[in-house]
């Protein structure tokens, strides 16, 4: 048993607040379905109540009455129709239902019920039905319990679709849950759908639903605080920075994680905090890798004041996967070496790897500008699909050809140029103009050709209009 479902009368939650069950005869769900009411269970809006977005101190009070809870449980859920979902696993369950009903007490809410039960839709219903404060349905007995009870109750907001469902099963003389749970699923499902046999399951107690979240786990993480001493210079805490990784990376080992960045928190005497990133080029929970990091920061930190803690996070990490191959493919069985080669020259030559930027100068050779390629923060998809285009190679520097041409009205039109082994022709397109430095002692004046050779090598030749002369800039490849 681990569900705690309360119920609290006159008790708001979500914008409705409870009221009377819903009966199920067929008079009053057909009344209900002419009025536009689908529930037992009356809205703010019809009660002349506002919902609890709309009306800041109930909202509060939900907050208030939610940490009031929480004092007691992990976790707590506001629910329909005044119920209240309480977390009770790993917990002894009629304790703690004691206790919170002396915190609702204290809050000023009297006369609640409490249904527990392994099942959330069984504890729904033994809080909604029960006589006494408290309901405990056991383990096993959940079919047992619902089999005399409506099938209305299985349903905590009755929807217009939910009413029809009710009334065809009442037509075919299916009333309480055990009745239903008697029919095969198979006739189930060919005659009242799928939302007939989700009816069955609950019927059955067989409910699956996950009212509360995952609690998400915390992250690795050690720290050491100075009570007796305080230390000035950053690369004297290396020492402790040891022991505090040895911890973090042997939690990521426990829980088979590697971690792609750690955070370095540096608590000084002031109040201040400064803090560090440090990242791999690849996830790893190696130790002396992580230390190699810690040395080269702290060898560049300077607090300005004196450091009283210090806290080291891993604060990105993943699970341990390995990398899928070809099987046919010779090479692969060195992949890990290459990549762990890799890692380790982009560790230590952070500059060694560039990426192409463009820029807004008019001359090629000055467009094109080269940074630090950035660390990955995912794996990239290295097999994903990818347009074919031919790219531009660029020379370092312009090298002077000797061009044939071919006077046109406003320009000469290249026809051939000499390579090393011989005049080689050429078709042309162009010219594109680029001219700049007009304002400075160098302008230039340049008309760019597309040229295709007779061997197929596509070319990229101008004409500097200033000196007359020609030049090759790059190919395409």
């Amino acid at each position: 048993m681990s569900i705690l479902c309360f119920r609290i009368p006159d008790w708001q939650t979500g914008g409705e607040l409870a009221g009377p069950e819903p009966q199920s005869d067929r008079t009053t769900r057909k009344s209900k379905k002419k009025s536009g009411q689908t529930s037992g269970l009356k809205s703010g809006r019809e009660t002349g109540q506002t919902s609890r977005q709309e009306v800041g101190p109930e909202e509060k009070r939900s907050d208030q009455l939610i940490s009031l809870l929480l004092m007691e449980a992990p976790r707590v859920v506001l629910g329909k129709g005044g119920l209240i979902w309480v977390d009770g696993r790993g917990m002894e369950v009629e304790g703690l239902a004691q206790r919170l009903f002396m915190r609702l007490a204290g809050f000023g809410l009297e006369g609640a019920r409490v249904g527990i039960s392994a099942k959330p839709v069984v504890a729904g219903v033994a809080a909604r039905i029960g006589k006494e404060p408290l309901t405990i349905v056991p383990s096993g007995e959940e079919a047992g319990f619902l089999a005399p009870l409506p099938l209305s109750l299985l349903l905590e907001e009755e929807t217009a679709e939910d009413a029809d469902l009710l009334e065809l099963l009442e037509g075919a003389g299916i009333g309480k849950c055990g009745e239903l749970t008697k029919v095969s699923p198979d006739a189930i499902e060919v005659r009242f759908g799928v939302r007939g046999t989700e009816l069955r399951n609950l019927a059955r107690g067989d409910d699956r639903r996950a009212l509360f979240r995952p609690i998400p786990a915390e992250r690795p993480q050690a720290s050491a605080d100075f009570v007796d001493y305080t230390i000035r210079d950053a690369t004297r805490i290396v020492f402790i920075l040891n022991a505090l990784l040895e911890r973090v990376c042997e939690t990521l080992r426990e829980r088979s994680r590697r971690a792609r960045s750690m955070t370095l928190t540096l608590t000084l005497a002031g109040g201040s905090r400064v803090q560090k990133q440090l990242r791999a080029s690849r996830p790893t929970a190696d130790r002396l890798f992580w230390i190699r990091q810690l040395r080269a920061t702290l060898e560049k930190t300077r607090t300005g004041d004196a450091i009283v803690g210090v806290e080291l996070e891993a604060s990105q990490d993943e699970a341990i996967s390995a990398i899928q191959g070809d099987l046919f493919d010779r090479g692969f069985v060195t992949s890990a070496a290459v990549e762990e080669v890799m890692a380790r020259l982009t560790d230590a030559h952070p500059g060694l790897f560039v990426r192409r930027i463009e820029s807004s100068h008019p001359l090629p050779e000055y467009r094109a500008l080269q940074e630090e390629a950035p660390v990955e923060q995912e794996t990239p998809d290295l097999y994903g699909p990818e347009d074919a285009a031919l790219e531009l190679r660029l020379l370092t520097e312009p090298r002077p050809v000797r061009v044939r041409t071919r006077n046109r009205r406003d320009h000469k039109l290249p026809v051939s140029f000499h390579h090393e082994s011989g005049w080689r022709s050429v078709v042309a397109a162009g010219p594109h103009r680029v001219s700049c430095g007009h304002e400075e002692e160098t302008p230039q004046a340049r008309e760019y050709f597309r040229c295709v050779s007779d061997n197929g090598q596509l070319l990229w030749i101008y004409h500097d209009a200033v000196t007359e002369k020609w030049f090759l800039h790059g190919w395409w490849d």
